[in-house]
């Protein structure tokens, strides 16, 4: 049990440390589109107008929503030049560009045509333009074949789209109700989806990975320098010294862990270090109790009496005689603190209390799957889930094992 532990600790501690190196996408931009399923390769369409425009037609931001309006020219020869198409592609696997055209009939005059180019290198090319003459009826003007298309050609300052009035019939009205870009890209495979921003599950694990180690090493750590040394001088001074502070530690540990965390950290406020320094308070105690439980056994021993009546000081006893036979008992409780303090700071992010933003944390992503499960989308939250739960199995099964170490009569008994 002990080294299925160990091998999951050192598992994770590889992951933290290499987590620039594994992680195969960026942890907290967008890098592909949201919600793709794990071990998936799928097409993503998308189909958007412009934000951005320059011309001489009238009434163009009406032209970017299907709403029987639409943007205007009274004049054959009027030119206006559509830009800022947010099709947001991410991957160079385009499978098919085209533009998309509505003309509105009862706003357009007989005779009067659209003739529409492409420029996917900021207007200093243009492909050969085309003319739509259909009315009251979508129009998809294919841009697929005529160049290799790369995601790089389809930003907001690369792709625009010209659109000119053209006549058969000298001057009349020509209405578009509706112009945009449509394109399909194949998205990126990844091993445990994109979540509901589009960042890559799986990259966040990982850095998740750094962030709970963080979090777990500074708590326990600091939980044990502050606890371990009060509890030594404590059962072993006893007195009014040490009632007083058993009342203290007992009362501190009496609050639930979570509960008593979650107000320490809203007192200090977001961040790793503040966390780690909530999740500190609730482990203090701990090593404080079962710190000076040994004590008050080991301080009764022959060797420390000897000590004692050689006229060795207090501090010297205390630290020479007896934290020595004392701090074998730390392992076991430092791995079991160490994984409730994984659950711990999960839960606190979870509950909003704990990390905030993009850092990549696991209790963040698991809230912020949580809500799309009832959608089919579980991997989102799975995942940092699964993680939270292998590294608190790992510290638990790692500390049964130095239980069983430490303490053989124990072991003998089970066995």
């Amino acid at each position: 049990m002990s080294w299925l532990g160990l091998f999951l600790l050192v598992a994770f501690l590889v992951v933290a440390l290499g987590a620039n190196v594994l992680a195969p996408f960026d942890p907290i931009l967008p890098v592909d589109a949201i919600n793709i399923p794990p071990w998936t390769e799928m097409p993503i369409p998308r189909n958007e107008s412009y934000t951005a425009w320059m011309g001489n037609w009238s009434a163009v931001a009406s032209g970017q929503q299907v709403d029987g309006i639409g943007m205007n020219s009274t004049s054959p020869g009027d030119v206006e030049e559509l830009l800022s198409f947010p099709l947001d592609v991410k991957r160079d696997a385009v499978v098919s560009v085209a533009i998309q055209v509505l003309i509105l009939g009862n706003g357009t005059a007989p005779g009067q045509f659209l003739a529409v180019e492409a420029s996917k290198d900021s207007g200093v090319t243009w492909f050969p333009p085309r003319q739509v003459r259909t009315v009251d009826r979508f129009e998809n003007i294919d841009l697929t074949g005529l160049t290799a298309w790369h995601a790089s050609d389809l930003t907001r300052t690369a792709l625009r789209i010209r659109i000119a009035h053209g006549s058969d019939a000298g001057i009349g009205n020509l209405t578009v109700d509706y112009l945009g870009a449509t394109a399909e890209w194949k998205s990126y495979w990844h091993l445990m989806g994109s979540d509901a921003i589009g960042r890559d599950v799986f990259s966040r694990v990982l850095y998740g990975t750094r962030t709970s180690l963080i979090i777990m090493i500074i708590a326990v750590s600091t939980a044990f320098i502050v606890g371990f040394p009060i509890g030594l001088y404590s059962g072993y001074r006893g007195g009014n010294f040490d009632k007083t502070l058993v009342l203290v530690m007992d009362s501190l540990y009496s609050f639930p862990g979570l509960l008593f965390a979650g107000l320490i950290a809203v007192l200090l406020g977001k961040g790793v270090l503040n966390i780690a320094l909530a999740i500190t308070v609730i482990y203090i105690p701990l090593y404080f109790r079962v710190t000076r439980s040994q004590v008050l056994s080991v301080r009764e021993e022959l060797y420390v009496e000897a000590a004692r009546a050689l006229g060795a000081k207090r501090i010297h006893i205390i630290w020479r005689y007896v934290a020595l036979n004392v701090i074998i008992a730390v392992p076991v409780i430092f791995s079991l603190s160490a994984a409730d303090a994984i659950l711990t700071a999960a839960g606190l992010s979870y509950l909003g209390l704990g990390l905030s933003g993009d850092l990549p944390d696991w209790g963040l992503d698991l809230s912020a799957g949580a809500i799309q499960i009832d959608n089919g989308i579980w991997w989102a939250s799975f995942f940092p889930g699964l993680a939270i739960v292998l590294l608190t199995i790992g510290l638990s099964f790692l500390g049964e094992g130095l239980n069983d170490i430490i303490n053989p009569l124990l072991k003998k008994e089970r066995s």
